[in-house]
């Protein structure tokens, strides 16, 4: 068993010894599950992956991975461990990325985090022409899930979200929305509802579903649609990709209960219809969470941007 270190002493022996290839490696060899294929991508020996592996290890005074006779494994410490490497080295890209952006081009580098319905439904139409209009603005646009977003705010990894109002809005922050939203229900323009008008409840329960992620919105929606009714036929792919779901609509001929902000490309541009059938949901807004103190001209410029947008669209 390891003898007790102060996080101090840690942070002292980590200063001195700690090699950002090392981590790279380290975390290389996590993501791909094997030496031999991280020494492969990172163009270097393998035994100089083994060396980099071994000495973090040491160290650390903590072993990282199980070695096993295909491969290897992340041990329950290094499941813990690795994810904060990996932060480390995203901080170390983002550090190059500002000094590269500073050096070549004085540009200011503003970090946007977004859900799916942010991305799809606010910055598509509003981010290439707020780069058009504000060159020297680099925009950085990250899509996070909205579960994790708080954290990401607290460890001020970004300037400003794109989101729903959370639950809880952090000390020092505030969101204002920008754009309403409502549930639809999707289908492909070939569906056989599609274009049809005064659907029914059984109409729409006579078609097969694709199956909501657990805890969506649109879970308790059609519990409430097919109340009394018998669960209708359902395709068992609840997933929160947005990519993934557009495909099983239009290959599977399914209908889904969805954002409309989520596919707002798809209806505007006709591979996806929205049924005659309205659905009795009140969505929170898409807005801005961003802090209450501005970080600078280039948040200010964002967020007069997309708020004169949003004006524009009432």
């Amino acid at each position: 068993m390891n003898p007790p270190i102060f996080h101090t002493q840690l942070f002292q022996r980590l200063m001195l010894k700690g090699r950002l290839r090392h981590l790279q490696m380290v975390v290389t060899v996590a993501r791909v599950g094997s030496m031999q294929r991280a020494a492969r991508e990172l163009a270097v020996s393998q035994p100089a992956i083994t060396k980099a592996v071994s000495e973090i290890e040491t160290d650390i005074g903590i072993i990282l991975f199980d070695r096993l006779p295909r491969g290897i494994r992340l041990t329950r410490s290094g499941q813990v461990v690795v994810p904060l490497m990996e932060r480390i080295l995203e901080a170390t890209d983002l550090l190059a990325q500002g000094v590269a952006v500073q050096r070549n081009s004085g540009s200011s580098i503003l970090r946007v985090a977004s859900v799916a319905a942010g991305i799809s439904g606010v910055l598509a139409s509003l981010a290439p022409a707020f780069c058009r209009a504000n060159p020297d603005i680099v925009l950085r646009v990250d899509e996070v899930d909205g579960r994790h977003m708080l954290g990401l705010a607290a460890r001020d990894e970004f300037d400003i979200f794109v989101c729903r109002p959370p639950e809880t809005t952090p000390d020092g922050w505030t969101f204002t929305p920008v754009q309403k939203d409502e549930h639809a229900v999707m289908a492909s323009p070939s569906h056989p509802l599609a274009g049809k008008s005064g659907l029914t409840v059984d109409d729409l329960h006579g078609c097969t579903w694709l199956m909501p992620p657990a805890g969506v919105p649109a879970e308790a929606l059609l519990a409430v649609l097919f109340d009394g009714l018998p669960p209708p036929r359902m395709v068992q792919l609840p997933t929160r990709s947005r990519t993934l779901n557009r495909a099983a609509i239009q290959d599977l001929g399914l209908v889904s209960a969805a954002p409309i902000s989520i596919f707002r490309a798809e209806l505007a541009n006709q591979t996806l219809a929205r049924l005659d059938f309205r659905l009795e949901s009140s969505m929170p807004p898409l807005g801005l969470l961003r802090p209450q103190v501005s970080t600078g001209s280039a948040m200010d410029r964002f967020v007069s941007f997309v708020e004169r947008a949003a004006r524009q669209a009432l």
